[in-house]
């Protein structure tokens, strides 16, 4: 085991998943992904959240992905000039980028105003930190995805979640800056939700070819 991944805790989940078949390892990790990524429909369609509190959520799952994507950059079995050129770059165009997608979040969140339910978004939040966590832990390093990955597969997932989140934080200060009506706003985030879903789903798909 890579020392970044005892240092981070991956340890402990690589040993509760090593105990588990590859076929109850993969539904834990898609049940993980399906409620740290579909849940937030419940509360969204329940009317206890908006579309202000959806894109600050939308901006913790990206801020995930790129820290799970540097880690996967830094661990990564197949490792040369190239690979460490486009860590670098993925981390400063990525990075720079999704903070700025994350405050912009933040001061929408702000001025369209705190809903009364965002603490319906704390168990998923944990679903979905899990989620990345057993993901690292069980496909990366304990069944040696790190070891037969590819640099663009290692990439490609990072900017695939990049694109829905800009263009929802864009679309969510249109709708919101501009007072659109609140069925506007609530078909935007539940749109935003089942893209996120469904790019999780079928890169989890995609990564369980490589490693089982």
């Amino acid at each position: 085991m890579n020392q970044l991944a005892r240092a981070l805790g991956f340890g402990l989940l690589s040993s509760v998943a090593s105990r588990l078949p590859a076929p109850i390892a993969t539904a834990v990790q898609l049940l993980l992904i399906l409620i740290g990524s579909l849940l937030p429909l419940w509360p969204l369609l329940r009317g206890w959240i908006e579309l202000q509190d959806l894109l600050a959520y939308s901006a913790l799952w990206l801020a995930m992905s790129v820290g799970a994507t540097l880690i996967r950059l830094a661990t990564m079995g197949r490792r040369d000039a190239t690979t460490r050129f486009f860590a670098l770059h993925y981390a400063i165009m990525i990075g720079v980028l999704s903070l700025v997608c994350g405050a912009w979040s933040v001061i929408l969140l702000f001025m369209a105003g705190v809903s009364g339910g965002w603490f319906a978004l704390i168990p998923t939040a944990a679903a979905l930190l899990l989620s990345n966590a057993w993901s690292l832990a069980d496909g990366w390093f304990l069944r040696g995805g790190r070891t037969v990955a590819r640099l663009w597969q290692v990439l490609l997932p990072g900017y695939l979640r990049f694109i829905p989140v800009l263009l929802a934080t864009i679309a969510g200060a249109v709708l919101i800056i501009g007072e659109y009506p609140l069925d506007y706003r609530l078909v935007a985030a539940a749109t935003l939700v089942v893209v996120l879903t469904a790019i999780d789903i079928t890169l989890a798909l995609a990564s369980f070819r490589l490693t089982r």
